[in-house]
């Protein structure tokens, strides 16, 4: 099972910093679709991307607490957008495929009764999550299994998506990457995958005509919300990151995701002077 990465809560600069940020949130749910972007829960790792169990569990304890229809599946939150209709939704998406998704998301989301979506790299299922271009350190996360898919669709709650066969580089993303990944989903569930997720959030313009052939939607890494009329195969999405404390999530739901923005330019200013970030 692994151990559970510190929460949030403990401190550090950088949660420090998004409090602080977070004061400039709106009070105001924000219009349209609002895609949520995890990876990995509870892994133990000092990685950005792996969210605590217990900061997690806030999360969820704040989404569930919404009025009902605020949490949606990703195809209510593409009806609305259809219709016209700016309905503050949000989204959960997990990418990847982390084994700890079950083990620890997993429980917490059906207790909740709430739906979430699963972009999965289908070669990686059953094996260990590491491919070319990887941050991880160390060995590698294990990866869900069918059966565990299996279960997790089956409820009616999650949503099994398309992210490539091997989490192929966006430069390398090619039709068969793509048929792979739903031939494996659809033989080991039952269902063709209806939704994409780009690898590290890149959109790949050349594709653009192979994934609107195959998906409803394909989502980026850029930030933002959805609204009526954006493009489906150009959904924005919001990281959630393992430093990100309550106050600074509760900012993602709200106004224009003023504090959100404002953490990455200070990030990519940070990175561009050669500091940690």
């Amino acid at each position: 099972m692994g151990t559970t990465a510190a929460p949030a809560a403990a401190g550090g600069f950088r949660t420090t910093l998004k409090r602080g940020l977070a004061r400039a949130a709106g009070s105001t749910p924000g219009e349209g679709a609002t895609l949520l972007i995890y990876h990995r829960i509870g892994g133990g790792t000092p990685d950005e991307l792996d969210v605590a169990t217990a900061d997690f569990t806030a999360q969820l304890d704040l989404l569930a607490d919404l009025p009902p229809g605020r949490v949606v599946s990703i195809d209510e939150a593409g009806d609305r957008l259809a219709a016209g209709r700016r309905t503050p939704s949000t989204v959960l998406t997990f990418d990847d495929g982390f084994a700890d998704v079950y083990e620890r998301a997993w429980p917490l989301l059906k207790e909740r009764g709430l739906p979430f979506t699963v972009y999965l790299a289908s070669g990686h299922v059953g094996g260990e999550m590491r491919w070319e271009g990887s941050t991880a350190k160390g060995p590698g996360a294990p990866g869900l299994s069918w059966d565990q898919l299996r279960e997790m669709a089956g409820s009616g709650l999650c949503t099994v998506a398309n992210h490539t066969r091997t989490h192929a580089r966006p430069a390398l993303l090619t039709t068969a990457e793509l048929d792979g990944c739903s031939d494996d989903v659809e033989e080991h569930l039952g269902t063709r995958p209806r939704h994409f997720a780009y690898t590290w959030g890149v959109p790949v313009p050349h594709m653009a005509v192979a994934l609107r052939a195959r998906f409803r939607t394909a989502a980026t890494g850029e930030v933002g919300r959805n609204l009526p009329g954006s493009d489906p195969a150009r959904f924005c999405r919001v990281p959630v990151r393992r430093t990100d404390p309550i106050d600074f999530f509760r900012a993602k739901l709200y106004g224009r995701l003023v504090p959100e923005r404002a953490y990455a330019r200070i990030v990519a200013t940070a990175k561009a002077v050669g500091a940690r970030a």
